[in-house]
């Protein structure tokens, strides 16, 4: 049997247990470090825009939606795969599964790939970098333990269900669409945080490298949404290897 590339769409990976198991595992972790996470108290040149400036925060956020999404599709689905490894399931499964496995995780997996690369090297090295006020204290403001929950492991938990949990295949979404969401993304970021941010009143930006001046501020910006596309490319480039119980023929799928 062969398909055509409309047919890739129609294509359902049966939802697994593992992937279950790590999408509550990774909700009830992100959960915990999120809700710790808006709990420690700001610098006075952030109490105003909030927990809500943080990239990270909304990483999380975006990690949260994709574990619910994750394990409602799993219910959703499992009674269309008794028999068949592969289906075609009615329009509403089709889309539960389009929202959970092929919109959601792959913006929460960009969004927590770039979060552990930029943070951490800027963390453990040059941590004036990373944290206004980094002078006036004499320990790191977050514990460890909250710490990896928001900084590492949303992302460990996400790479796990796309490559370990045997329910996923290749994003639908190309990596033109791909290229216009991440730059719709990075620029919506800059204009929330423009928007949020008081800076005549002497606030600043969540992280001091962003304290600079235009054409910096916005080379920065170009530059790591560049990295999050990069991130989606390799993810497309190397996808999970499963084997289908058909021929998917020649023609390129996505």
């Amino acid at each position: 049997m062969k398909l055509t590339a409309d047919d890739a769409s129609t294509l359902v990976l049966p939802q697994t247990t593992t992937s279950l198991i790590i999408n509550v595992i990774s909700l009830i972790s992100a959960s915990y470090g999120l809700n710790r996470a808006s709990a420690l108290p700001l610098p006075p040149t952030l109490a105003k825009a909030g927990d809500k400036q943080f990239l990270t925060n909304i990483s999380v956020i975006a990690t949260i939606l994709s574990n619910i999404a994750g394990i409602c599709n799993y219910f959703i689905q499992r009674r269309q795969h008794k028999d068949y490894k592969i289906g075609y399931p009615c329009d509403g499964k089709k889309r539960a599964n389009f929202v959970s496995r092929h919109l959601l995780l792959p913006l929460a997996l960009v969004l927590e790939t770039i979060v552990p690369l930029v943070y951490w090297p800027l963390r453990l090295f040059f941590i004036n970098l990373i944290m206004q006020g980094a002078d006036e204290v004499d320990h790191y403001p977050i514990p460890v333990l909250v710490d990896v929950a928001i900084h590492l492991f949303p992302f460990i938990a996400l790479f796990a269900d796309h490559y370990l949990s045997g329910s996923d295949n290749k994003f639908i979404l190309s990596n033109s669409v791909a290229l216009v969401v991440v730059t719709t993304l990075g620029i919506a970021y800059n204009r929330w945080l423009a928007f949020i941010i008081d800076f005549e009143a002497g606030q600043k930006n969540p992280y001091p490298f962003l304290d600079v001046r235009e054409p910096f501020r916005s080379v920065i910006f170009a530059c790591v949404t560049t990295v999050a596309w990069g991130c989606y490319a390799l993810y497309q480039k190397y996808p999970p290897r499963r084997e289908l119980p058909i021929n998917l023929g020649e023609k390129k799928l996505l």
